[in-house]
């Protein structure tokens, strides 16, 4: 009977989804509709910049992760509001900044998106050891770094408003693209060749 129990209760642990980790205060999870607001940020001055924004790609794993029908709840972006600031002493307007701020956040999460979908392709890999998630944490990690400086560097701090515009078009299809790949998503994710 206790055989039955034991695994009636891992059966149910693989079946049904488990949800994220709990959030620390300050820190928000990526979401289509919560954009980054003005509450988000810890208020400082006399700060070299007047608006930084720090991003958490973080992944969690568990034994038998490779039955999993997906592993979109395994991999979070999270925006760290007690590491992120802003000085509104030398903000003309927020509003834009704002938004500036959270195409950021939009790219960190394309690359969770990638980091899931990864984990998704290679997931009998994990059987090996979870030694493969750290090296695909490694990599979204160097590759959103990169992406990010870029993306700062091309549209001169969000000032430069045709290259702005040309990004927010590409993020938006990078994120229609990985759809299925993001963290809301418990469904069964079909392979395709």
């Amino acid at each position: 009977m206790r055989n039955f129990i034991n695994l009636t209760v891992l059966l149910l642990l693989l079946v049904f989804p488990v949800a994220g980790q709990d959030l620390l205060k300050g820190q928000k999870r990526w979401s289509e509709t919560e954009k980054l607001s003005l509450e988000d940020y810890s208020i400082k001055k006399n700060y070299k910049d007047a608006i930084l924004s720090q991003f958490l790609i973080s992944y969690e794993s568990k034994g038998f992760d490779f039955l999993r029908k997906n592993l979109n709840s395994r991999v979070e972006n999270i925006f760290v509001g007690n590491g992120s600031f802003i000085d509104t002493t030398k903000i003309v307007n927020l509003e834009k900044h704002l938004e500036f701020q959270q195409l950021q956040f939009d790219i960190a999460e394309i690359q969770a998106r990638k980091f899931r979908k990864r984990l998704f392709l290679g997931k009998k890999k994990l059987v090996k050891g979870f030694e493969v998630m750290k090296l695909i944490s490694n990599e979204i990690s160097n590759e959103f770094a990169q992406i990010r400086m870029q993306f700062i560097n091309e549209t001169n701090n969000g000032t430069n408003l045709v290259v702005l515009q040309e990004w927010k078009i590409k993020l938006q299809k990078e994120l229609n693209e990985l759809n299925e790949f993001r963290f809301e998503n418990r469904k069964k994710i079909k392979r395709r060749n």
